[in-house]
């Protein structure tokens, strides 16, 4: 009898497997993950969209605030996802869905020195997001919320402020180490299948480049 139902799970998931045209179930493991961009950066509740936003004035507002003990921040990360299930290895394309994606976000405090991880948030992601298998670039946005506080007062003021313009301020979009560049996400992804949900072995640490 146990036999029997053993034998009729694996012809389930193999009916399932040939029914999604999936020659390799683990490709659905193989979504490439990068981070993209920010957007609505604001230290101390003012938005660093420009270099103006940032006078003299209001940098000796966010000097105070800290002196006080606390310095918010909070800015959405965006984390571009790209689903290479596109039909190439089997007549359909096959979408799949971020189900859980478990996070550590770590800044680059000061920009002459290696990358020194230090960490600053951590998150789930709260609602599933599809990945079509189109060749597109899907993002999932992360909402980033931290007091800078202990950041501000292990690279200093000035060296975090250069930090936030670079992460979440004019040269926000930059693609390079001195910019986007200083960011790092590790994470743990889910992805809902037509056979279950699939968990990551390892975390991923995501950054400028695609990785899978």
């Amino acid at each position: 009898m146990r036999r029997t139902i053993v034998v009729s799970g694996f012809v389930a998931v193999s009916v399932l497997l040939m029914a999604c045209s999936i020659t390799d179930p683990l490709t659905l493991l193989r979504c490439q993950f990068r981070i993209e961009n920010t957007e609505d950066f604001l230290l101390t509740g003012i938005q660093l969209d420009s270099l103006e936003n940032l006078s003299v004035v209001q940098i000796a507002e966010v000097a105070a605030i800290w002196a006080s003990g606390s310095c918010p921040v909070d800015f959405t990360l965006n984390i571009g996802i790209h689903n290479p299930n596109n039909g190439s290895t089997g007549p359909d394309i096959i979408p799949v869905t971020l189900s859980s994606l478990v996070w550590d976000l770590y800044l680059d405090g000061d920009s002459e020195t290696v990358f020194d991880t230090t960490w600053v948030a951590s998150g789930t992601m709260s609602t599933p997001l599809e990945i079509p298998g189109a060749n597109e670039t899907v993002l999932l946005p992360l909402d980033i919320s931290f007091d800078a506080f202990a950041l501000m007062s292990e690279v200093g003021v000035l060296n975090f402020i250069d930090l936030a313009l670079a992460i979440g301020g004019i040269d926000s979009g930059l693609r390079t180490t001195d910019h986007i560049g200083r960011m790092l996400v590790t994470a743990v992804p889910t992805i809902s299948t037509p056979i279950g949900p699939m968990t990551y072995t390892g975390s991923l640490n995501i950054s400028l480049d695609w990785i899978d």
